[in-house]
């Protein structure tokens, strides 16, 4: 059984799809941080760690759900399924167009510019839609892109990736 209105559900697919997005950048921009890879294996490298965290999610997700809702998985928890696997997929997408383009290091370093721009830009956009000017978004995008860095950081020193 699925709560809330049509518009909160829809809301709440969203939130999922941007959650996946920005979760699998992080992750992308620490492995590219971590690696020292030619062309083809750039492009295997953002492919491999995009689809690998997005099965693993989907998993923990499909898990998780059919826990919370004793066995259950409906229609809108397929949904959101499907969102979080979009937004994955966007990612990966959008970290190819350098890595192709530019290949070897000049690719890594394009795809980690790409991911950590669609923070910085979700993170502007969050400030102009709440009403802050200009100058306060752009500040408000710095921190959350050092947020956001420091996360990678500390994933980098911790992990290895």
């Amino acid at each position: 059984m699925t709560t809330g209105t049509a518009s909160e559900r829809a809301t709440e697919i969203r939130l999922e799809g941007y959650t996946m997005a920005f979760y699998v950048a992080i992750c992308l921009d620490a492995a590219l941080v971590v690696s020292d890879v030619e062309s083809a294996s750039l492009v295997g490298l953002i492919w491999g760690t995009t689809i690998g965290l997005a099965v693993a999610h989907l998993f923990a997700f499909r898990l998780a759900a059919r826990l919370v809702r004793r066995g259950e998985f409906g229609v809108h928890q397929s949904r959101l399924a499907a969102a979080q696997l979009v937004g994955a997929m966007v990612v990966a997408v959008i970290a190819t167009v350098p890595a192709l383009a530019l290949g070897g290091t000049s690719g890594a370093d394009g795809a980690r510019f790409v991911t950590s721009a669609l923070i910085g830009v979700a993170a502007f956009q969050i400030g102009r839609s709440s009403g802050a000017s200009r100058a306060k978004s752009a500040l408000l995008a710095g921190v959350t892109l050092l947020v956001a860095s420091a996360v990678v950081f500390v994933k980098v020193v911790l992990v290895g990736h």
